[in-house]
């Protein structure tokens, strides 16, 4: 796939996303966002797709607490480890799936032990801030691309997916940033809390936090019996955790775009 197909949708599928969070009275969660719920059309418009594990949420609420499902690799850790479900939420799944389309890299190697995998997040953390301290982005770009990129576009990505894939949700930034940091409306220190992009020690310090929250996670996974170890598949993954809105899985409906 070439880069300037790449780059639209990325684009589409963040102003979907922004669209939801912030233009939709209530707001939509939708809770299970990877490449496999980004339709495309003839032209490779990007559609959000598939709300069947979505939640509603309203101005004045900080969070929804409710049981985690969704896919190993996409979930936001603060998610993943307690389930309050957020905006940001959806924001560090887009970013995973922004890493994918920056390296053609899945977010879980399916052939490796589901309790070992560190996933695409722990490698592209340090590798998307060296990339951008460096200026130099043959680590991270997919090798498919051959080095056919603009380098400002590029940079641009890349801050755009460090900024989504940050530990704590606070820190990241809302899915109308992220369209206009794409459109190069803002400024990527901007983006990054004014931080110049890749002088951050960010990714270092959280790294740890990460993993542990992750494996906590799989861990609780794999004694469930409703686990389903087909990474990426449309079959959801949840813990058994008990909480009072959502005594049994969401069952999957067809998208609604």
């Amino acid at each position: 796939m070439a880069w300037p197909t790449r780059l639209r949708i990325a684009l589409g599928a963040a102003k979907g996303l922004a669209y939801l969070h912030e233009d939709c009275h209530p707001r939509i969660i939708h809770r299970d966002i990877k490449s496999a719920n980004i339709l495309l059309d003839n032209n490779f418009e990007a559609m959000v797709a598939d709300f069947g594990l979505a939640k509603l949420t309203y101005d004045g609420i900080t969070h929804v607490s409710t049981r985690v499902m969704g896919t190993f690799g996409y979930l936001a850790p603060e998610y993943a480890s307690s389930g309050k479900l957020t905006e940001k939420s959806d924001v560090y799944s887009y970013g995973v799936m922004l890493v994918e389309l920056l390296t053609g890299r899945r977010p879980i190697d399916a052939t490796a032990h589901l309790v070992l995998e560190d996933g695409l997040v722990e490698w592209a953390r340090p590798a998307l801030s060296r990339a951008l301290a460096d200026g130099d982005y043959g680590a991270v770009a997919d090798p498919r691309l051959q080095g056919s990129y603009d380098p400002v576009e590029m940079a641009r990505v890349v801050a755009s997916a460090a900024a989504c894939v940050r530990h704590s949700a606070k820190k990241r930034p809302k899915m109308s940033q992220i369209v206009r940091a794409l459109e190069g409306d803002m400024s990527l220190e901007d983006l990054n809390d004014g931080v110049r992009p890749g002088q951050s020690r960010l990714f270092g310090e959280e790294a740890g936090s990460y993993s542990s929250d992750m494996n906590r996670t799989k861990e609780v996974a794999v004694a469930s019996p409703e686990y389903s170890g087909r990474f990426g598949r449309p079959s959801p993954v949840s813990s058994d955790r008990p909480n009072s809105e959502e005594t049994s899985p969401v069952e999957r409906q067809p998208p609604h775009l």
